[in-house]
């Protein structure tokens, strides 16, 4: 996580490093953010850093204390219940609006690349976070609807949050490629209901197993 960064692109390279090292799980929820000491790890000054925490606290994954301090968001278990259900709603949608279009078939390509993709990143957490996130991504920008992906888009913060909230074992489960080559022979077969029934329970799934393990690891 923490290396110097190249004179380029200073912020951007600074967000990039932050917003891994959160969704990864290296800084995890409720981390108080030292910025002296983050500063230094990367090699930027603290005006560079403080945008791209400023950055990170208007996607979501960073949060204010009653003093200011940033903070890695900690999401409860209900949170994650309410936006894996927004998340199919989005989705579904998404996916029976791009099952409309005259192109279908070339979307469903693009959707395709994505899932190889997932396939070749098995063996690297940060690349199947990132793949997976641009898997869904792709799929409501694909649909055409401009308000649907903004509104996804809002989610993505709290999403990366979620992935690793509940443990390594269950965000790979989450992840996994093979969940997401179903959701592209679905939505090869044109059949709108179909998809919608597959990407709910898709979602379902992913909410119930992080759910389950927020709820065990309470109980120990």
């Amino acid at each position: 996580m923490i290396r110097n960064l190249q004179r380029t692109t200073l912020r951007d390279q600074c967000l990039n490093a932050l917003r891994s090292a959160i969704t990864s799980g290296q800084l995890p929820t409720g981390h108080h953010l030292v910025e002296t000491e983050l500063a230094e790890a990367f090699g930027v000054s603290r005006g560079t850093l403080r945008e791209a925490m400023r950055r990170l606290e208007q996607e979501g994954l960073l949060v204010a204390g009653s003093r200011g301090q940033l903070s890695v968001r900690h999401i409860e278990e209900s949170e994650i219940r309410d936006i894996y259900r927004v998340r199919a709603a989005l989705e579904a949608l998404a996916a029976r609006t791009l099952c409309e279009q005259p192109d279908r078939d070339e979307r469903i390509a693009t959707l395709e690349a994505h899932v190889r993709r997932m396939h070749e990143v098995q063996d690297n957490l940060i690349e199947q976070i990132e793949t997976d996130l641009n898997f869904h991504r792709a799929l409501c920008e694909l649909s055409g609807n401009q308000a649907l992906l903004t509104t996804w888009l809002t989610l993505e913060g709290p999403i990366r949050i979620s992935i690793m909230h509940a443990g390594l074992e269950h965000a790979l489960h989450n992840m996994a490629a093979d969940r997401h080559d179903l959701i592209v022979c679905t939505l090869a077969e044109n059949d709108a209901a179909h998809i919608e029934q597959v990407l709910v329970e898709h979602m379902d799934e992913a909410a119930r197993r992080l759910m389950t393990a927020l709820e065990q690891r309470a109980e120990g």
